[in-house]
């Protein structure tokens, strides 16, 4: 696990970009701090790297990696598991190798195979930068879920990439670019700045499942990879078998392994296969508040599939003390405010082992949420009239019963998706952006993009479940895994996510909603393995969740600061914003009416961010 940097140049630009290069790989030291490397083509091409050392701990495995023959160069962030399945049949082809790396199974793979063959059978966690310098040509790709990121910046001078966002905007191409008016809206809607977009304009997170194809001629961007909005032919795969050998597979490392272990269904699973190959270690944190400490659920786990369980008691202290160090880790605007126990988390992981498995992603393939049940119901108001819609709200707000605020809400969007897609939104983001912000909110590219597709007017029970999980996985699944990388990466550790394996992928599209949602609980296929090694008592209890004390933190010892950053915001963010609305926001959740706790951390991130990462290099 790594990071990469790199700038492409279009035009004859004389500029030397060393300084830019080393500053931004000191800048990223967390991302690898066991080496660095750069490589330039002495040309119009440069790229650097920082290494996270997990497999072949030599210098063999160092980046940039060059092909023997000096022609390509790989700069690669992330794992591929399956490389062992590849490495044999390019022997075979009289390639040479001096590592045990999968970069160097990488290289030659995409040498020798093609972008597409190996996008479509390489199995990994991934963002890199592949360069054929007879062609000058550049191939950026990420991974399929998006677990790994990869920033662009782009003009008609060239194209800058990073695992950081910080870069991008801080290179002498774009650090003098606007704010994007849709992209900072869609950050206050969602709570992080989606995909194909930037806050800054002429830069972009590259969609999951995206390559990009960069060379003198042309810039191609290529989907290769694009869940399907409709559950396919189910083959009849054993869900425990596909999901142990994802597990299994994942365990491949010449340093230290761990789990993240806590008390609910997914991480359980994750531990308990990858404790079956040999002992390893868990780690969860805890709370003194009972009502959200699941410590001991964790610990129960621990106890039942005896791995060697570590728990790191927190308190609020811990927490506050963590917003600094949230605030460096994001290089992106970004509001999860869960993002502070993960690194604490983080933390303590790091201090035994140097890779961690999660398990997140369960919850978006399997229907695991508790409000995807909810919303079957939901839904089915579109196979309504809107006129039989109104109706029905009339008839609620002159009875005064039932939810009118949530049929108000079915008749202010046209069709499903729209319905959902609002519901994924920060709390308190659907009632405030249209007093606070004077622009107006772009939404998400992967939304945009369902629309594209045949079916999405269907409103039988299947097809809204169908396009309730992809949602699920294209965006809200998109803030997670953003919170995951950034937060473990901070402190040099590597999270691998087994639920989101190519295997794991495919086999939930196989599946239909009855398969995971019985009698309104979630994931229940999920569920019934995890009692299958432990016990229904533990498995099927209430889910606490951690819950930070933002509301009190906003009226307590944040209030001063979130009061002066918010009022006097720096310039270019101010004019998008209504400072008398702001004040009235914070009035009502300082007085106790209102809990805005969410909605006033994204304003609070927004500046934080732009506080602390912009502006930081100029050369």
């Amino acid at each position: 696990m790594c990071g990469i940097v790199g700038v492409f140049k279009f035009s004859d630009d004389k500029h030397n970009e060393a300084p830019f290069i080393k500053w931004a790989l000191e800048s990223m030291h967390h991302r690898g701090p066991d080496s660095n490397g750069s490589w330039t083509n002495n040309s119009n091409y440069t790229t650097g790297f920082v290494r996270l050392s997990i497999r072949d701990l030599s210098e063999h495995g160092n980046q940039p990696m060059l092909s023997a023959d000096g022609n390509y160069c790989i700069s690669f962030n992330g794992e591929i598991y399956n490389t062992e399945q590849f490495k044999p049949q390019l022997i075979k082809q009289g390639y040479q190798f001096k590592s045990t790396t999968d970069t160097e199974v990488l290289l030659y793979a995409l040498i020798h195979f093609g972008i597409d063959y190996v996008l479509e059978h390489f199995d990994g966690i991934f963002a890199f930068a592949f360069y054929d310098k007879s062609k000058n040509e550049l191939v950026l790709a990420r991974d399929r879920a998006g677990i790994k990121p990869l920033y662009i910046g782009k003009n008609e001078q060239g194209l800058v990439y990073s695992s950081q966002y910080d870069h991008i905007i801080n290179h002498r191409y774009f650090r003098n670019n606007k704010i994007n008016e849709g992209a900072l809206g869609a950050y206050l809607s969602l709570g992080y700045v989606p995909e194909n977009t930037g806050i800054i304009d002429q830069t972009y997170l590259l969609p999951h499942g995206h390559y990009v194809v960069v060379n003198e001629k042309q810039f191609k961007t290529t989907c290769f990879f694009n869940y399907p909005l409709k559950s396919k032919e189910n083959k009849n795969e054993c869900l425990e078998k596909v999901l142990e050998n994802s597990v299994t597979n994942q365990l491949v490392s010449d340093v230290l392994l761990g789990t993240f272990m806590s008390g609910g269904v997914d991480s359980p699973l994750v531990s308990y296969y990858a404790n079956k190959t040999a002992p390893i270690q868990s780690f969860t944190i805890g709370v003194d508040d009972k009502r959200f400490d699941e410590s001991d659920a964790a610990a129960a786990f621990a106890g039942i599939f005896k791995t060697q369980h570590h728990c790191k008691n927190i308190t609020d202290k811990d927490l506050l003390n963590t917003i600094e160090n949230n605030t460096a880790a994001f290089s992106e605007p970004f509001a999860d405010f869960s993002s502070i126990p993960t690194l604490l988390l983080s933390d303590y992981a790091r201090k035994k082992v140097t890779v961690a498995l999660s398990g997140d992603g369960g919850d978006e393939l399997f229907w695991g949420y508790p409000r995807n049940a909810k919303m079957l119901k939901q839904g089915l108001e579109y196979n309504k009239s809107k006129l039989e819609r109104w109706a029905g709200f009339l008839k609620q707000k002159i009875t005064r019963s039932g939810n009118r605020t949530l049929i108000k809400k079915h008749l202010e969007e046209n069709d499903f998706p729209a319905f959902y897609y609002r519901s994924l939104f920060v709390t308190g983001a659907d009632y405030w952006i249209p007093k606070v912000f004077k622009g107006a909110p772009a939404t998400s590219f992967w939304f945009n993009e369902i629309y594209k597709e045949a079916g999405i007017t269907d409103t039988d029970e299947s097809s809204l479940m169908d396009i309730l999980r992809k949602l699920e996985f294209d965006i809200h699944l998109q803030r997670i895994l953003i919170k995951v990388d950034r937060a473990s990466m901070f402190h040099s550790l590597e999270v691998r996510v087994p639920l989101l394996s190519n295997a794991i992928i495919d086999y939930s599209t196989g599946l239909n909603y009855k398969d995971c949602i019985e009698n309104g609980v979630g994931k229940i296929n999920l569920k019934k393995l995890l009692i299958s090694k432990t016990n229904s008592e533990l498995v099927m209890k209430s889910k606490k969740g951690f819950v930070i004390p933002l509301g009190d933190w906003i009226k307590g010892s944040l209030k001063k600061d979130i009061e002066s950053k918010l009022l006097e915001m720096p310039g270019d963010l101010s004019k998008f914003f209504n400072r008398k609305q702001i004040k009235q926001l914070l009035n009502q959740h300082f007085s106790g009416k209102e809990d805005w706790s969410w909605f006033i951390w994204t304003l609070y991130s927004l500046v934080n961010w732009s506080n602390h990462h912009r502006n930081k290099f100029n050369n």
